[in-house]
């Protein structure tokens, strides 16, 4: 009896995965042919084939078995996959907060999961094309006493398997913990002087305003970051009299109003 395969399972995949070829006159079978490429199968039945899938190049390929009687068979299609990568994530920072970003590498249009670290699953995956995700991070826990950052790899689940790390940083993404303010040197300056911010995780400022009590317009202050705990500002030299409260913007977001952030002109 000639060989005919009437189905492939799974259709689509990647290398290493187990192929289950099913149809009839199978019995026989010494060799499966991806293509141009043959192997040799796992195991052999009148209706059943077992084989591992072969490296092979993205894309469509035919699948046929041959008998030893010399007998090849009809051919089905087969998508290859290839394994994903990811080459970067925007932004690579941002808060505890869940928040979306963009995941941008290859093979990524079968995605099915985007794991950040020990953090957990992102939600909200939205295929955007085979080089382009759009995610919701998972929330960070609380941080530990003292901890300011936690950097994690983002890995992607696809039918191609699962992403490797292309370069330093492509596939991670860092989770700030929130600034806080803890107190003010001076808590009385005048415009053009300088004002010290003491506080917790003060790492990569992007700005540092100034918020006049009683509403109105704020001020940025320029600012010289000395450590996760201080930071050196120069009020502006047309700031007028009034009281104000400092707040800080990091990855982390901003700082909470509290007194120890006030302070007069």
């Amino acid at each position: 009896m000639a060989p005919v395969i009437t189905t492939l399972s799974p259709t689509q995949s990647h290398g290493g995965v187990t192929m289950t070829i099913t149809g009839t006159g199978l019995g026989t079978t010494f060799k499966v042919n991806f293509g141009c490429q043959s192997l040799t199968p796992t195991s052999v039945t009148s209706v059943t084939v077992t084989c591992v899938i072969p490296q092979l190049s993205p894309g469509q390929t035919n699948i046929s078995v041959t008998t030893t009687a010399a007998q090849t068979s009809n051919s089905l299609p087969f998508f290859y996959i290839g394994p994903p990568d990811i080459t970067a994530v925007n932004p690579a920072e941002g808060p505890a907060a869940a928040v979306p970003l963009s995941i941008y590498g290859r093979n990524l249009l079968t995605t099915t999961e985007v794991h950040f670290g020990d953090i957990g699953p992102a939600t909200g995956l939205v295929h955007l094309s085979d080089s382009a995700l759009t995610v919701v991070a998972p929330a960070h826990p609380a941080f530990a006493p003292g901890v300011c950052t936690d950097t994690v790899d983002v890995v992607v689940s696809t039918a191609g398997g699962i992403s490797g790390s292309p370069g330093p940083s492509a596939n991670q993404y860092t989770y700030y913990n929130a600034p806080t303010i803890t107190g003010l040197s001076p808590s009385s300056a005048t415009p053009g002087s300088n004002v010290t911010v003491f506080g917790t995780c003060l790492l990569d400022i992007t700005s540092v305003t100034l918020i006049r009590e009683g509403g109105g317009i704020t001020y940025q202050a320029s600012f010289i970051s000395i450590s996760p705990s201080q930071v050196n500002t120069v009020l502006p030299l047309t700031l007028p009299q009034g009281t104000y409260t400092v707040q800080v913007n990091t990855p982390g977001g901003q700082s909470p109003i509290t007194p120890a952030g006030q302070f007069t002109v």
